[in-house]
């Protein structure tokens, strides 16, 4: 299991959203998740409208990013590529979120991935559940690392082994020249 998990390429993989599951092999991989707001903070920022003008969670994952930087150049930022919104806010949300990585990591390559793309590269099935993720991840890569692990947390650790398995053969320097030519 440790050979899956090593890789010469700096990679963060996050799963996007109020809890925010990563996974980055930099200085030894570590998953989580980062809760950016409780259901009671989002509620009472919606009342003095701060989710319109400024959203604490942008300037709270901005932080988080700059945090888990730690000194480190990412080569390759990967995140869940989510194609659907149900409203504008949430538009405006999900392109925060984009934008804060941006920022954070301006000479990191990124990569989306589109959430039924994910789900069947773990599972087999495009329409996976999130019991079936966290199942998938169990029984093909058995690691005490992912005891006690969110879903988005889960989402993370996949998107980051999709990464390897995508990218796997290029090395940082390859991933800085795929970035240059965009």
């Amino acid at each position: 299991m440790s050979d899956t998990l090593n890789w010469d390429v700096n990679c963060l993989a996050l799963d996007l959203g109020t809890n925010t599951g990563y996974a980055t092999n930099a200085n030894g991989f570590r998953a989580g998740t980062w809760e950016l707001a409780t259901a009671a903070q989002t509620k009472a920022r919606r009342v003095d409208r701060l989710d319109r003008r400024c959203d604490p969670r942008i300037r709270y994952f901005y932080d988080k990013l700059k945090a888990r930087d730690e000194g480190i150049n990412f080569d390759l930022v990967v995140f869940e590529d989510v194609q659907f919104q149900s409203y504008t806010m949430q538009c405006q949300l999900w392109s925060s979120y984009r934008a804060a990585m941006w920022l954070a990591f301006p000479r990191a390559h990124f990569e989306c991935v589109p959430v039924s793309t994910l789900k069947k590269f773990a599972t087999g099935h495009g329409g996976a559940i999130k019991e079936m993720m966290a199942n998938a991840l169990t029984r093909q890569h058995p690691n005490a690392l992912w005891a006690g692990l969110d879903d988005n947390a889960v989402d993370a650790v996949w998107l980051w082994l999709w990464a390897k398995r995508n990218f796997g053969r290029l090395k940082p320097v390859d991933i800085k020249k795929l970035r240059d030519t965009l």
